[in-house]
């Protein structure tokens, strides 16, 4: 079994026997891990000092933790 199963249900054959993908999948691929590469930053400043004090104090008030909200204190903590 693959571990890319996304890219090679998109790969396409060519004629010399090799594998290609599609460039708009490859975009979307790219943008996808982006996203998640942000999602990743946002979870490694949760887990400083500052971050998990801000994280729960907003539990304690009762409010969701949103992505925006996390975007924003991150950028308040930074030197």
């Amino acid at each position: 079994m693959s571990d890319t199963p996304r890219t090679d249900a998109a790969a396409i054959r060519c004629a010399c026997s090799t594998y290609v993908v599609p460039s708009e999948f490859a975009r979307e691929l790219e943008a996808e891990n982006a996203a998640l590469r942000k999602d990743k930053e946002r979870m490694d400043w949760l887990e400083t000092t500052n971050g998990s004090d801000w994280a729960a104090m907003s539990l304690n008030e009762g409010n969701w933790i949103r992505r925006a909200a996390i975007d924003a204190a991150m950028k308040e903590t930074k030197p």
